[in-house]
């Protein structure tokens, strides 16, 4: 039964000359539900090269290749990548040549004619090497525990052996060949009696008996010296080896040479008194030294709290404690990370805890925390660190911390005198675009009044106003433009079918990459998506320019579509996005590249690589500020020398696409209106054309100039209103606020915002969802058709409940 393996794909290092075999071989695996990636070569350079720069989990060869053979690859293979395993795959490999092939190191062979069996094949090489890769681990494992068991042992001074039950040596450390003049390997098969003498085993053999009976045993005997040494006195403890069936197989006995204590005893008994005074003498002197100490502890204007081996608070200095406002008596015995320094500041704790616990392994660490604590929100720098005795134990822990709250405060002075400057290089890009902009429409309109009095003027008229609107309509994509980086405009989102947009741009990209950039794109049929379809053109224009702008000598552009599905792992590393099905745009060009440090920038805040004056330069800012609304996500890949691929991700829509308008509801502007409509806008030469152009429609219209004039003339009982036309962003009372007391005074009242920034949408969900907004600067056309859609009441619930997410 063939298995895949999970996970990342089996690296395949193909020797074989015939590309057709090669694709056959493919085509097996693929078959077999394999996740491979194959790596073909076919000569001895290319095969040994492959085996020195990369890695393979199995070697796949072929038999006989010009020049070389897969006899000769078994033996390079061998010798450079032995735990590889190697599978023949060959027309020509006989029994007798494939049983040669197994004896020296190949680890299966499959003919050619039998390709159904290479997935198995590699299957069970791999299984097999996994195998002998955990062999040799354990093996591994078992020499290195019992070189450390031997070392260990050969450290320590004591005589350490190990004796069966006739009290022969199996196992002696390093010591004995100082005790008793022999090397431990000589030891082995040695009796006791023999190895100290004769007398000692006769003292010692009461207590070895016992131990071979299972008792445990201590005695003090005195071991001869060796080469003229003094006699050691020894204490000797044994234990009983027990074997798996419960049987005492043995023991073991470790040896300490307690002649120095014995010496001391008999000192200490003869100088005792003059011990006592030392005692006193040197208590004084530690008395004295822990004074110094606790002195410069409590003086020290860092915060350093002591700390047990488990992480409770043993002391703590006075800086530590008035950044808490708390005594000693109230956080002693009290866990740190539970502690008044954390306990305020969610997250905290567990960062704690684990600094604690490396802390007890003996590693140090710092930590960056900004806590709230009784004296405020700062900031500090911890360290955690191990304390030792003189043997190197760990017997406590300090957690220091120097507050670092002034120089996080300077720093974020510092970034917002940064953010100031970008603000400025914006700033001049923007002045730059609208003085090109407003010299469109004021020099257009110059033109126009010149040409008033002239009997032939019409036509030039006509095209000045024409340019002059032109003028207008790219200011406000221009402020669009600054909306969508900045997330706030209402975008009009629709179904849209992604291979008719960019069928349709195909003319227009030509003309604006020019003869030196060859354009492909690559379009199948795609699933809908929902967006603006104005913001998705100008997203794709902007890409396409600045990968113009990437290849100043030419170079291809590639604009493919495709759909994807995107599982738990696909998305785990695009933030904001969930495993289902989704629409891909992706831009590759054959240009200059970016640097490392340009892409990660690419997407910050008023990052522009334009100089001053030059243009806003809000490029890939705005294409991702318009993606992300659309609940979608980028990706950017790109490399010096070779080149950019962006890729736009959009959610798939399940929304039928939308019908072409017509030109119904609100498109005839010579039919007699009966609806009444109050217009609320602060403004007064917005108002003023706002309702010209509504009774030019032949709507009844009444005009405040501020909210509460509004709420004025709807209290009126004899004031019929069918429509509230208001602006968003007023003074006194907002739009919202006017809607929402408005519909307390006339039910149902039907409401259409109108608005170039509507703020806090998202606050006020529940009072869009039954109107519209009508973005600025509008048109007349575009005011009277999104006023007869409000009026008429042919507005699609789905498609405004779609604007409204996507304007947030």
């Amino acid at each position: 039964m063939i298995e895949a393996v999970p996970g990342t794909p089996i690296r395949i290092l193909l020797l074989e000359d015939s590309a057709l075999d090669a694709e056959l071989i493919t085509a097996q695996l693929h078959l077999a539900r394999l996740s491979v990636a194959i790596h073909r070569v076919w000569t001895r350079d290319t095969f040994l090269a492959a085996l020195f720069e990369r890695r393979f989990d199995v070697i796949l060869s072929d038999h006989l290749l010009p020049g070389f053979d897969g006899d000769s690859a078994l033996v390079l293979a061998r010798e450079h990548a032995p735990e590889l395993p190697f599978i023949f795959v060959s027309g020509t490999l006989t029994e007798e040549l494939a049983v040669q092939a197994l004896k020296r190191g190949a680890r299966d062979y499959v003919v050619k004619q039998r390709l159904q069996r290479l997935p198995d094949a590699i299957l069970r090489g791999l299984r097999e090497n996994e195998e002998l890769n955990k062999l040799r681990l354990a093996e591994e494992n078992l020499r290195l525990s019992q070189e450390r068991l031997q070392s260990i042992a050969d450290a320590l001074p004591a005589l350490i052996g190990h004796l069966d039950a006739g009290h022969r040596y199996l196992f002696a450390n390093d010591a004995h060949r100082h005790w008793v003049g022999l090397a431990p390997d000589r030891l082995v098969g040695m009796h006791a009696g023999d190895v100290f003498g004769r007398d000692w085993f006769a003292g010692a053999e009461p207590f070895l008996v016992r131990a071979i009976a299972g008792e445990r045993t201590t005695f003090e005997i005195e071991l001869p010296g060796h080469a003229g040494d003094a006699a050691r006195h020894a204490q000797i403890d044994c234990v009983a080896e027990i074997a798996s069936d419960g049987t005492i197989a043995g023991y073991y006995m470790l040896a300490r040479d307690i002649s120095e204590l014995k010496r001391a005893e008999l000192a200490l008994k003869e100088t005792n008194g003059s011990l006592e005074r030392q005692v006193i003498d040197h208590s004084v002197a530690l008395q004295g030294s822990e004074s110094r100490l606790e002195a410069i502890f409590e003086s020290s204007f860092q915060l350093q709290i002591l700390l047990a081996p488990d992480g409770t608070i043993i002391d703590a200095n006075v800086a530590s404690l008035a950044a808490v406002l708390l005594e000693k008596r109230e956080v002693r015995g009290q866990r740190l990370s539970e502690s008044a320094w954390f306990a305020s500041t969610p997250g905290s704790a567990s960062v704690v805890e684990t600094a604690i616990a490396g802390a007890a392994d003996g590693r140090s660490s710092r930590q960056e925390f900004e806590l709230q604590l009784a004296t405020g929100l700062r900031s500090f720098e911890f360290s955690f660190r191990p304390l030792r005795d003189p043997a190197g134990a760990i017997t406590a822990m300090v957690a220091e911390a120097v507050e670092t709250t002034a120089r996080r405060e300077a720093e974020r002075a510092l970034q917002q005198a940064q953010k100031i400057e970008a603000i400025g290089q914006l700033t001049g890009g923007i002045a730059h675009d609208f003085n090109n902009i407003l010299t469109i429409i004021t020099g257009n309109i110059e033109v126009v009044k010149m040409l008033l009095d002239r009997p032939d003027s019409a036509e030039k008229s006509g095209r000045a106003l024409d340019n002059a609107l032109k003028g207008v309509s790219n200011a406000a994509s221009l402020t669009q433009r600054l909306l969508a980086f900045a997330r706030r405009q209402p975008l009009i989102a629709q179904p849209v079918d992604c291979r008719a947009q960019v069928l349709g741009m195909g003319d227009m990209l030509r003309r604006a990459l020019g003869e030196l950039v060859q354009l492909k794109i690559v379009a199948p049929e795609v699933w809908s998506v929902e967006l603006d379809p104005a913001q998705f053109e100008a997203s794709l224009l902007n890409l396409a320019v600045n990968a113009r702008d990437a290849m100043p000598s030419g170079g291809a552009l590639t604009i493919e579509l495709g759909n994807a599905h995107l599982g738990e792992g696909d998305t785990a590393r695009l933030p904001g996005l969930d495993p289902g099905q989704y629409v891909m745009l992706r831009v590759k060009d054959t240009g200059e590249g970016m640097s490392a440090e340009t892409m990660a920038r690419v997407f910050e805040p008023f990052f522009t690589t334009k100089e001053v004056g030059k243009g806003t330069g809000l490029g890939l800012s705005m294409v991702y500020g318009f993606v992300q609304q659309s609940g979608g996500q980028v990706l950017l890949e790109s490399t010096v020398g070779v080149g950019t691929v962006v890729t736009l991700i959009f959610p798939r829509s399940m929304s039928a696409l939308p019908v072409a308008h017509d030109g119904g509801i609100g498109s005839g502007e010579n039919e007699k209106r009966e609806a009444t409509i109050l217009v609320s806008e602060d403004n007064d030469d917005v108002r003023a054309y706002v309702v010209e152009v509504l009774r030019d429609l032949g709507y009844r219209v009444l005009e405040a100039h501020d909210g509460e004039s509004a709420i004025r003339l709807l209290e009126r009982p004899d004031v019929t209103v069918d429509l509230l036309l208001s602006d968003v962003v007023m003074p006194g009372m907002s739009g919202w606020e006017l809607a929402q007391r408005a519909r307390r005074i006339k039910s149902g009242l039907k409401v259409l915002f109108m608005s170039g920034y509507p703020r806090n949408l998202a606050a006020n969900e529940d009072t869009v969802r039954d109107a519209g907004i009508l973005a600025k600067p509008f048109t007349r056309s575009d005011l009277a058709h999104a006023v007869g859609l409000a009026v008429d009441g042919a507005q699609e619930k789905d498609s405004r409940r779609s604007q409204q997410r996507d304007a947030r």
